[in-house]
C-alpha cells in the first residue's frame, strides 16, 4: 500500500488520526483518549480483565492478511476470553508496535476496523499507546462486567460431567494449513477455512445464552486447540476425561478438504475461540433441550473422569496431537 508513512507524520500525528478515528467515550468514561490514563466509573459488579498480544510472523503474516481482519482478529482474542467468563464487554485499550515505514493509510484503515468491530461487540477502545518496532505487534487489554452470580472459572469440573463445545472444532487450523501451504484455491470450502481463520467471531452472545438457562461448572475458550484447553480444565480440576473423537463437530468444508485428517485437525487445531464447557447431565439435557442448533451447534463431545483415568481421546494417536505451544 502506497502513501505517507508514520516515520513522515511522527507519533503525535498518528495519534492525532487514531483519535479522529475512534468513538467518543461513553458518560462512564470520565477521562479518555488522549490522555496519561484513561479513567472510568465502574458499576457495582465485578470487573473481568483479560490481555491478548499478536506478534508479526508468530501469530499472523502480513501477506496472508489484511488490516481489517488483523484487527478483527486482535480483538476477538481478547473478547473470546471475556465469553469464557459469560462477561459482558465495555472497554479495552491498545497497544501497537509499528516500524516508522508502515504506511499511514494502514494504520488507520487498521484503526477504523477496530472502532467498527468494538462497537459491534459493545466495547469501547478508550485509550492505548503507539510505539516504534522492526515488526508490528499488537497488545490488547480488555476488560468487561460479570454476569453470572459468581465467576466462571477452569476449576470445578467433576467426575461424570458432560463436556460440550459450541461451533466447529478445526476451522482455523484448516484455513492456516492452505496458507502456510500456498494451497488454497477459489472453492467455497477453501474461502471458508481462511475465513474462520483470519476472521473469527466471539463466542459472546452464546456465552450469554448459557448461563441464562444453566450455569457451567467451567467454561473456556478454545484457542490453543481443545486438546490444549481441556488439559487445562482437568488439571485444574483434577479430573480425566473421555472424548469420542467421531463427536467432534467437523465442518463440511473441512472435511472436505482435508478429509481423514479432519478429526486430528479439530482435535488439535487451535484458533478457532469456540467455548469449552462441562456440565451435569442434568444440566446438559436441559441447555441442549432449549439451544437453537441452526445458528450455532452445541454438542457433547465426552465426559469428565477420575484424574487417574487421564485424557483418552477415542480413534486418535493422541501422542502427536499436542496443540498449540508458544515456546515449542
Amino acid at each position: 500500500m502506497q502513501g505517507i508513512t508514520i516515520a513522515e507524520i511522527g507519533e503525535f500525528g498518528l495519534i492525532q488520526r487514531i483519535q479522529s478515528i475512534l468513538c467518543k467515550p461513553e458518560p462512564d468514561v470520565l477521562v479518555g483518549l488522549g490522555d496519561d490514563a484513561a479513567t472510568f466509573q465502574p458499576k457495582n459488579t465485578p470487573i473481568v480483565v483479560t490481555t491478548d498480544a499478536m506478534v508479526e510472523d508468530v501469530h499472523f503474516r502480513l501477506e496472508w492478511t489484511t488490516a481489517e481482519r488483523l484487527a478483527q482478529k486482535a480483538l476477538v482474542s481478547c473478547l473470546s476470553d471475556l465469553a469464557a467468563k459469560a462477561a459482558k464487554p465495555a472497554h479495552a485499550v491498545i497497544t501497537i508496535g509499528l516500524p516508522g515505514s508502515a504506511h499511514v493509510d494502514w494504520v488507520e484503515t487498521f484503526y477504523r476496523s477496530l472502532a467498527a468491530k468494538a462497537n459491534q461487540w459493545q466495547t469501547q477502545i478508550i485509550g492505548g499507546d503507539t510505539v516504534a518496532s522492526e515488526k508490528l505487534w499488537i497488545s490488547i487489554t480488555a476488560w468487561g462486567y460479570q454476569t453470572t452470580p459468581n465467576p466462571i472459572g477452569i476449576q470445578a469440573a467433576k467426575p461424570g460431567c458432560k463436556i460440550l463445545v459450541t461451533g466447529y472444532l478445526g476451522d482455523a487450523a484448516g484455513g492456516l494449513k492452505l496458507l502456510k501451504n500456498n494451497a488454497h484455491k477459489d472453492s467455497m470450502s477453501h474461502h471458508y477455512l481462511i475465513n474462520r481463520f483470519s476472521c473469527p467471531t466471539p463466542r459472546l452472545h452464546e456465552a450469554i445464552q448459557i448461563v441464562v438457562c444453566v450455569i457451567p461448572s467451567t467454561m473456556t475458550d478454545i484457542s490453543d486447540g481443545i486438546s490444549r484447553d481441556l488439559r487445562k480444565v482437568c488439571e485444574a480440576s483434577h479430573v480425566g476425561a473421555h472424548i469420542e473423537s467421531k463427536r467432534l463437530p467437523i465442518s463440511a468444508a473441512l472435511q472436505d478438504v482435508f478429509k481423514d485428517e479432519a478429526a486430528g485437525m479439530a482435535w488439535q487445531g487451535g484458533e478457532d475461540y469456540e467455548l469449552l464447557l462441562t456440565l451435569s447431565p442434568i444440566n446438559a439435557d436441559t441447555l441442549l433441550s432449549n439451544w437453537d442448533q441452526s445458528d450455532c451447534p452445541l454438542t457433547v463431545i465426552g465426559e469428565m473422569k477420575q484424574k487417574d483415568y487421564g485424557i483418552v481421546v477415542d480413534g486418535l494417536d493422541q501422542s502427536q496431537l499436542k496443540g498449540f505451544d508458544h515456546f515449542i
